[in-house]
C-alpha cells in the first residue's frame, strides 16, 4: 500500500485542515446552532475509533467540528468520489476515503486499519447510511470487524437534530438545533473472529444509543 501521506496529502498540511475547520466548519456549526458535550473524552493523541449514528449528509463536518482538537478521517460511499470537485473536497479537506457499499471492500478495510495503526482518529457510521429521524438502523458487520481487528479505544458519538439541518431532498442547509454528545472510551473484550464481528457491531450501536439519555 502506498504511504498514507501520498494518499492523504493533508497529513503534510494540517494547517489547511484547520483553516477549513475554522471557516467552513464553523459556518456549518453556527447554522446548526451546534452544542457539544464530552469533547474532553477525545484523547490528544493515539489511535481512536469514533462511532456515530447517522442522520444527515452534514454529519461528517459536524463531527469534525465537535472533535476540534485533532483531524478526523471518514469512510464515505464510493459514489461521492466520482465527481472531481466533490472528490477533491472529501479527500483533501474532508479527510474521506471511499468504500463500496453492499459488499465487502477489502481496500477500504485496509485503509481504515492503516489509519488507526498510524495513530490517527477514524470516524465510522455503523449504520452505513442515514437513518430516519429518531431511528437507528441495524449496524453493518464491517464496523465490528474494524473494531476487533484494530483493538483501539472506541468513543461513541450521538448526533441529534442534524436531519433538520439538511433534510432529505433539500439542496441547501437551513438553521437547526443540533446536539452532539461524545461518550467515554470503551473497548470490546471479544476475540477477533467472524463469529464476534456482529456481536461487536451490536455492542457499538448500543453504546451510541446509551448517549440519548
Amino acid at each position: 500500500m502506498e504511504s498514507i501521506t501520498k494518499t492523504y496529502p493533508w497529513l503534510k498540511r494540517k494547517t489547511a485542515y484547520y483553516i477549513w475547520l475554522k471557516t467552513a466548519g464553523a459556518a456549518i456549526a453556527k447554522l446548526a446552532r451546534l452544542s457539544v458535550e464530552g469533547r474532553e473524552n477525545i484523547p490528544e493523541k493515539g489511535p481512536v475509533l469514533l462511532v456515530s449514528n447517522h442522520r444527515s449528509f452534514m454529519d461528517p463536518p459536524l463531527v469534525a467540528y465537535a472533535v476540534m482538537k485533532r483531524p478526523v478521517f471518514f469512510m464515505a460511499k464510493e459514489e461521492l468520489f466520482k465527481t472531481p470537485f466533490i472528490s477533491t473536497l472529501i479527500k483533501h479537506w474532508g479527510n474521506g476515503f471511499p468504500v463500496k457499499r453492499g459488499k465487502f471492500d477489502l481496500k477500504a478495510m485496509k485503509t481504515a486499519l492503516t489509519i488507526l495503526r498510524k495513530g490517527e482518529l477514524l470516524c465510522l457510521f455503523p449504520e452505513g447510511t442515514r437513518a430516519p429521524k429518531g431511528k437507528f438502523l441495524k449496524p453493518k458487520i464491517g464496523t465490528g470487524m474494524i473494531a476487533l481487528k484494530a483493538n483501539v479505544p472506541i468513543i461513541p458519538c450521538f448526533i441529534d437534530g442534524s436531519e433538520d439541518l439538511l433534510p432529505k431532498g433539500a439542496k441547501l442547509p437551513k438553521s437547526a438545533n443540533v446536539k452532539i454528545k461524545l461518550g467515554e472510551a470503551f473497548q470490546i473484550e471479544l476475540s477477533n473472529s467472524k463469529e464476534n464481528y456482529e456481536k461487536a457491531a451490536k455492542k457499538i450501536i448500543e453504546k451510541i444509543k446509551e448517549l440519548q439519555t
